[in-house]
């Protein structure tokens, strides 16, 4: 009806004003007390118990925003307590106190936005596109911001937030893609930098999950312009085992027999799968490639090359191959524009007065 949908217009317009008020402001104290707890009140409840269609994207733009700027960075303290799923590390904060009160209302924000979004958006590809970026644009920033809230969620709801990501990763829209692969690099990092009795269960439960779907996508054709997001990921992995970061087994009791070291483990699993997945090469080849990204992994460059190498060599990727070397193109344009405008900076009158920044002057 003409009514409602002149309504939904001014709810959405009224959401994209106070998302750009929250990212201009000063006052975050103001906000963080006199906004933000009524806001979270009409706002989320009104997104949990409206039909899909009329459940407005703009409403997981304001949360990212919100938390994005009333909340720092997380990062690891060597002070723990218990609670949820696992033990959860306080954070530190860089800032005034209130940038890290968000963390309190973030299970509240997830438990209203979560599986209801997800129900909308694991259908298909296609459904709800403006949904999807946000969706997943969200629980990066929860995962960068608000790690500890992240992991007061139950064992179910953490499960759907690594199949999220996960599933993420197989999506063919590619910003999707990258903020799934992205967040799932992060929250590995995150996991990494906790003590063993934190990151033990998380490694024991998810890592060869997340192991598998990374070696899916990257030897899936149809994923080759999630290349750069996805050799970040793999080579963190190796670098975690081949440095020995990780001192608990990644595995679990009935995958391997107790004692087995993580490298040893690693390398097993990931020759099982190679064998299985592509039978046309040789024993030797895939032994060579599991040895070159355990050897390599702390290089990034030279990790790329690894990957591009092996997958040039499957069947699969037969053909045009262009989507692979994106990055290494984009670094080139980007290095050939800067020493363009350092050229044109010698000469005067080259460069437009809007082109010149203030410190250039």
């Amino acid at each position: 009806m003409p009514k409602v949908r002149g309504l939904r217009t001014i709810k959405k317009e009224i959401l994209k004003l106070i998302s750009t008020y929250v990212d201009k402001a000063d006052d975050l104290e103001m906000v963080h007390e006199r906004l933000v707890p009524d806001l979270l009140q009409a706002v989320l409840l009104d997104y949990q118990n409206n039909v899909p269609d009329a459940r407005e994207a703009e409403v997981l733009n304001v949360m990212t925003t919100i938390i994005k700027k009333l909340q720092v960075r997380w990062t690891p303290n060597r002070s723990r307590h218990s609670v949820g799923l696992i033990a959860i590390p306080l954070f530190t904060h860089h800032a005034n106190i209130f940038q890290g009160l968000m963390t309190k209302d973030v299970p509240g924000i997830l438990g209203a936005v979560f599986e209801c979004t997800l129900d909308m958006i694991n259908k298909d590809f296609s459904e709800y596109p403006e949904h999807r970026v946000e969706f997943f644009k969200l629980l990066r920033e929860i995962n960068l911001r608000c790690f500890p809230a992240l992991l007061q969620l139950d064992q179910r709801q953490f499960k759907f937030v690594i199949d999220s990501c996960m599933w993420a990763s197989k999506h063919d829209n590619r910003l999707v893609e990258g903020e799934g692969l992205n967040m799932c690099y992060e929250l590995v990092q995150n996991m990494s930098e906790t003590d063993a009795e934190i990151s033990g269960p998380f490694f024991q439960n998810f890592y060869t999950t997340i192991l598998q779907d990374v070696f899916f996508v990257l030897t899936d054709s149809d994923h080759k312009a999630g290349f750069k997001y996805q050799s970040m990921l793999l080579a963190q992995m190796f670098y975690l085992v081949g440095s020995g970061k990780l001192n608990s087994p990644i595995y679990t009791s009935d995958m391997a027999p107790a004692g087995t070291s993580n490298r040893e483990f690693l390398q097993n699993f990931v020759g099982n799968l190679l064998v299985n997945a592509f039978p046309n090469l040789t024993p030797a080849q895939i032994q060579k490639f599991i040895t070159d990204l355990f050897s390599q992994a702390d290089d990034i460059n030279r990790f790329k090359l690894t990957l591009r190498d092996f997958l040039i060599q499957l069947k699969e990727f037969a053909g045009d191959n262009a989507e692979l070397f994106i990055e290494d193109r984009e670094k080139a344009a980007q290095e050939a524009k800067v020493q363009e405008r350092e050229r044109a900076m010698k000469v005067g009158g080259l460069l437009k007065p809007s082109e010149i920044d203030d410190d250039e002057l």
